[in-house]
């Protein structure tokens, strides 16, 4: 009997499942099946000092990793082994700029990170203008004694006079980046030789809409081809759309889920598997490809083992391939319990198991 009416639901959720050419197709993994015990492990690899808020992140070849930080406009080397301190690799004027936030690698060695105009509390754009700049970190060197004897050649790529509130970021190609802007719902593209910029993507599922709760809409930015995808923090969504080589859009955008409140950035890993950052929650979720529904694995909104995570990239490396870095904003962004706030932090998860 228990048999028959297992294959009735089966039957029955396969009857209501979308058939469309491009809808999510569903699978029966769970997630139980493919992870360690939860909630998973946070390693802290390195506090900053209070108050401090690290926003992104990128990982270099040699598996250092760069960090943006949006109370101070700074992109700091952290590396992973402990072996040498945290060291800034570039530093803009605190009078001309609230902080930096995505950061992305084009060619070997060359990153672009965007430096924000001032916003209030509300992330409404007050002053100032938002810039991205090239961080050429191939003439960068520092001693294993932690002196910078060469450093980055930083250089201002463009102003981008009609951005709101520059925030995610991800490489298109070699010479092409492409940027969201937060608060109006779209996404610029970018040429990192000439600087010209245009908005390429202006999709509905970008805006935070009327009722919402925050002026956070597109934030997190990744290509999994043939697809861009992106986060809405005020619907607390994941979505897509099919683009082309050249970014262009083309079909109906999707929800892929709806249930990661305050979604901030995120990453996938090789099969698809979708680690998605959620800053004013302070949790990490979880999205097996092919799936609708994420899933928390680590952090919870009563304390501050993932206090305001804001993104999260993994290892390049042999050794650490499976280690997801994560940056944390200490909550700054929305306090734990109304009041709790901590030092921003650069955290680590070991994902082997996904």
């Amino acid at each position: 009997m228990m048999q028959l009416i297992l294959s009735w639901v089966l039957l029955a959720i396969l009857a209501i499942a979308p058939r469309v050419g491009n809808a999510l197709p569903t699978v029966e993994s769970s997630l139980a099946v493919r992870t360690p015990s939860l909630p998973l492990t946070v390693n802290v690899l390195h506090t900053f000092e209070f108050p401090s808020w690290c926003e992104n992140l990128a990982v270099q070849a040699n598996g250092r990793l760069l960090v943006s930080r949006l109370d101070t406009p700074e992109v700091i080397q952290v590396d992973p082994t402990g072996v040498l301190a945290p060291t800034t690799v570039a530093s803009w004027n605190a009078s001309e700029y609230m902080g930096c936030l995505g950061i992305s690698e084009t060619v070997a060695g060359v990153f672009y990170v965007i430096t924000s105009a001032f916003v209030n509390d509300i992330f409404v754009k007050t002053s100032g203008v938002n810039s991205i700049w090239e961080i050429n970190m191939n003439t960068f060197n520092v001693s294993s004694a932690g002196v910078v004897t060469s450093n980055a050649t930083v250089s201002k790529l463009v102003d981008i006079e009609s951005a709101d509130f520059l925030n995610g970021m991800i490489t298109l190609n070699a010479y092409h980046i492409l940027v969201g802007d937060v608060y109006n719902g779209w996404v610029y593209k970018v040429n990192t030789i000439t600087g010209r910029y245009y908005i390429a993507i202006n999709d509905p599922l970008m805006k935070f809409g009327a009722n919402a709760t925050t002026n956070l809409g597109v934030n997190g930015l990744k290509i999994h081809s043939p697809y861009l995808y992106w986060t809405n923090t005020a619907v607390g969504s994941l979505n897509r759309i099919l683009i082309n080589a050249k970014a262009e859009p083309y079909g109906v955008s999707q929800v892929v889920t709806a249930n990661v409140p305050k979604a901030d950035d995120f990453i996938f890993k090789s099969d698809g598997t979708a680690f998605i950052a959620q800053n004013q929650e302070d949790e990490l979720s979880v999205l097996l490809s092919g799936q609708s529904v994420a899933e928390v694995v680590a952090g919870n909104n009563i304390s501050t083992t993932l206090a305001g995570v804001t993104a999260g990239k993994f290892g390049r490396l042999s050794t650490d391939a499976n280690r997801l870095y994560l940056t944390t904003s200490g909550a700054l962004g929305l306090p734990i319990n109304g009041s709790v706030v901590v030092a921003g932090s650069v955290l680590y998860i070991d994902t082997t198991g996904f």
